[in-house]
């Protein structure tokens, strides 16, 4: 008798917690009247991905580098494009100050890149093997952030770029010459849509 009488107790003391909580979840997740906002929250909407003219904008860095000894614009995708410039005498050894022929290359891209403001620009920088691996890997990044504030100072703005240094771990030809050396100390750009 004792367990029938408790089991009837909670049945009628659960019933009406549960129909309060009910309630209390319906109001919630339908807000309230009276010109007051709900309580429920929707995500932002997401930035559309800008259309990009990528076959223009090669045939722009085409056009500008064209003077440039060694610089490469690669064939555009469908939502990238990669450029890369050697600075074998960008640098004074052991610099971060750009000397005046990479500041040329740069002054010659500042046109087509500020024509193209919804392209992001990620600058990565490149050595040789000379010197520790741990040096070379912060003198690259001192190097591309160098040029970032290059950029930035000729109007390039700044919250579309990003830099990074890989120092000496991607090279692309033989460091055991010095026209191989030549051709991994470089600044390589990668530009992507702006997000």
């Amino acid at each position: 008798m004792l367990n029938t009488t408790s089991a009837r107790l909670r049945k009628h003391l659960l019933l009406p917690l549960c129909l309060g909580a009910a309630l209390l979840s319906a109001c919630a997740s339908q807000g309230t009247t009276g010109g007051t906002t709900s309580t429920s929250t929707t995500a932002p909407a997401a930035r559309p991905v800008p259309r990009i003219d990528w076959p223009g904008l090669r045939q722009g860095l085409d056009k500008a580098l064209g003077n440039v000894a060694g610089a490469e614009v690669g064939a555009p995708t469908d939502s990238s494009l990669h450029l890369r410039i050697p600075v074998s005498d960008g640098f004074s050894s052991d610099s971060v100050e750009l000397r005046a022929p990479l500041a040329r290359a740069l002054d010659t891209l500042i046109p087509t890149l500020n024509a193209y403001p919804d392209v992001a620009i990620h600058i990565v920088g490149h050595t040789d093997s000379v010197g520790s691996e741990m040096y070379n890997l912060q003198l690259s990044i001192r190097r591309s952030e160098a040029v970032m504030e290059y950029l930035r100072t000729r109007g390039i703005a700044l919250d579309r770029m990003s830099a990074d240094g890989k120092g000496e771990a991607e090279s692309i030809a033989d460091n055991s010459r010095e026209a191989g050396r030549a051709r991994n100390r470089r600044v390589e750009f990668f530009l992507r849509p702006l997000e």
